[in-house]
């Protein structure tokens, strides 16, 4: 129960940024909320969640997360529409060809980079099949997905906007906060040798994520010089490795020459981060940190006279290094042709683009299109055979929950079901107590804003949780913002929940039953190419280590996804996970080791 209740609060914990993702989701429901009640546009709660799929951690990733998504809308409501005009009279065939399309959409998922357009084909024709069973005119239908169309894209454009002009996200500012905050980290740690204090704790862990943080965003950030970026980037992981190597040694008392170097150093890295972020040379003053060797004779050091550990003295001459080789890297940046960078970044686009032109035509790929649609359908034939249409959310949960591994799904199912709970909740708690005092636009923002805040702090945490802030926002949001005026019917809220765990059970069964996709060989392989990687960057030599760090840091960080889902597979045992999690322990701390050495 106290691991559970620590998971939690680890979950719900701010970091930098997650309050501003917060403030940018509310600005962007907030004005979708008031555009979609006073000019009347259907399905809010699409709208919504339309806004929630489009922000992304940056600028650049919410620009291109959605212009795809609005040509997935635009073809999903054409498909759809082409359906009903073909095959109107023909019920069959109309879910034949429904299907056919989310086939190929599901396909195109799994296949190209751009899957998301093929997922929000296949989840706009699957939920416009439901209305067919709603609507019997087939005027109004053309009208509902017609309008389906502008629920879903123009809050793509709104959240664009406002995700661009309200504290915006941008790539170089994203990757300032992250240099300022590992070297933060650096710095609060010289503090504490300096004066004598107990270091802060500081977990390994922190290294890794540091690594892949700063890659991440050193992607999309655009600044002058890319080599110079590229040095400062690696100069601060290796600085951030090595805060951490000193966090786990014990409180001493430095010697003044030590006190000197520790105080030198600390001035050096507040030097770089005034030079970070800008095109700016970074340069060592007269007082540059010089580790010359270690203090006092051998003598002195076996009695006891000079009281620096050989690892303390270790560690300040791996950040000295640091800093010096960043210094030098500006140097031969601003003396390097310019038409390197471009010809570099050239070559990686084409390496990338014959990559992806490479993926090869897999028979497992056609078989996971035809268990997400199998899924679509029987939930189809289940709830229309029981005449209950208020549960046809099921049919979307079936394409929602379609992920490659078994894992996976039943990860995400269990996310959609937790969120899904907590709206229902708060939605009969608002139908109860509130929707009765409402009686005008401002209080039901003063009703939906609250709960809509805390779906997005949770929405833009971890990977682990997030999907739960998500369902969170679209249960309360089916519940009671699906009509033009005040809700108090509770029935909608239940259909809805029943709608989602048969969809849930629907989807995990035919993911079992039917060529289950696991991932426990793939975690396997993983793991066997992580232990290559971490004993190549033992063996790296100077020009090739920084590739071969973010690549083992890499494959560190995917064999931790692949053992979250694959501990939900059912038949992986625990004996498993704990010798698993002790190679990704070890793992972890080697690479630590070796990233504050050089």
């Amino acid at each position: 129960m106290e691991a559970l209740i620590a998971r939690i609060r680890s979950e719900l914990a701010p970091f930098p940024g997650r309050l501003d993702a917060v403030l940018r989701l509310l600005a962007s429901c907030t004005v979708v909320i008031i555009c979609s009640m006073t000019l009347q546009v259907p399905s809010l709660s699409l709208s919504l969640i339309m806004v929630f799929f489009t922000a992304q951690e940056n600028t650049v990733l919410t620009r291109m997360s959605g212009m795809v998504l609005i040509v997935g809308s635009i073809l999903s409501v054409l498909a759809s529409i082409l359906l009903l005009k073909v095959f109107i009279d023909a019920p069959m065939l109309r879910i034949l060809g429904a299907a056919l399309v989310a086939f190929c959409g599901m396909y195109f998922m799994r296949t190209h980079r751009l899957g998301a357009i093929g997922f929000l084909v296949a989840l706009i024709v699957v939920y416009g099949q439901s209305m067919a069973d709603i609507y019997e005119d087939p005027e109004v239908m053309t009208r509902a997905l017609l309008w389906v169309g502008v629920a879903t894209t123009y809050p793509i454009v709104v959240t664009m906007i406002i995700q661009r002009l309200f504290r915006p996200a941008l790539p170089v500012k994203l990757l300032v906060e992250e240099y300022g905050r590992q070297l933060d980290e650096v710095e609060h740690q010289l503090d504490a040798r300096i004066a004598g204090a107990a270091a802060p704790a500081f977990h390994s862990g922190r290294v890794g994520r540091g690594v892949l943080a700063l890659q991440r965003q050193l992607a999309f950030a655009a600044l002058g010089n890319k080599e110079r970026t590229t040095a400062r980037a690696a100069a601060v992981s290796r600085l951030h490795a090595a805060a951490a190597q000193m966090a786990r040694l014990e409180p001493f008392e430095p010697s003044p020459e030590e006190l000197r170097q520790m105080a030198s150093i600390r001035a050096a890295c507040a030097a770089l981060r005034e030079c970070l972020g800008h095109d700016t040379a970074f340069e060592l003053a007269d007082a540059a940190p010089e580790i010359s060797g270690l203090p006092g004779t051998a003598e002195e050091t076996a009695t006891g006279a000079a009281r620096v550990p050989l690892a303390h003295q270790a560690i300040l001459r791996e950040m000295a290094r640091a800093l010096r080789a960043a210094a030098e890297a500006d140097v031969e940046a601003d003396e390097a042709p310019a038409g390197r960078t471009r010809a570099a970044a050239g070559n990686s686009g084409q390496a990338a683009a014959s990559s992806a032109a490479g993926n090869p035509l897999r028979i497992v790929y056609l078989k996971f299109a035809f268990k997400a649609v199998l899924a679509a359908t029987v939930s189809y034939v289940i709830y229309t055979g029981l005449q209950w249409p208020g549960i046809h959310t099921a049919m979307q949960t079936c394409i929602i929950l379609a992920l490659p591994s078994l894992g996976a799904t039943t990860h995400k199912g269990i996310a959609r079901l937790l969120g899904c709970c907590l709206g229902s909740l708060a939605a009969l708690a608002a139908t109860v107590f509130v929707v009765p005092h409402l009686d005008s636009i401002v209080g039901l923002l003063a009703m939906s804003l609250p709960i809509i805040a805390v779906g997005a702090w949770i929405a833009v945490g971890s990977p682990r949780s997030n999907y739960i802030g998500v369902q969170m926002m679209f249960a309360f949001a089916l519940a009671q913002l699906g009509s033009f005026g005040p809700v108090s019917d509770v029935t909608e809220i239940r259909d809805r929940l029943i709608g989602i765990l048969l969809g849930l059970a629907i989807s995990i069964t035919v993911y079992t039953l039917l060529w289950p996709e696991r991932e426990g060989q793939a975690l396997k392989t993983s793991l066997s190419r992580l232990r290559k990687a971490v004993a190549a960057c033992a063996h790296a030599d100077h020009e090739n280590i920084g590739a071969a760090r973010l690549n083992a840091w890499a494959l560190l960080n995917q064999c931790r996804e692949l053992q979250a889902r694959v501990a939900l597979e059912p038949g992986w045992r625990d004996r498993n996970s704990r010798r698993i999690a002790n190679v990704l322990a070890q793992a972890e701390e080697k690479l630590a080791m070796q990233q504050a050495s050089h």
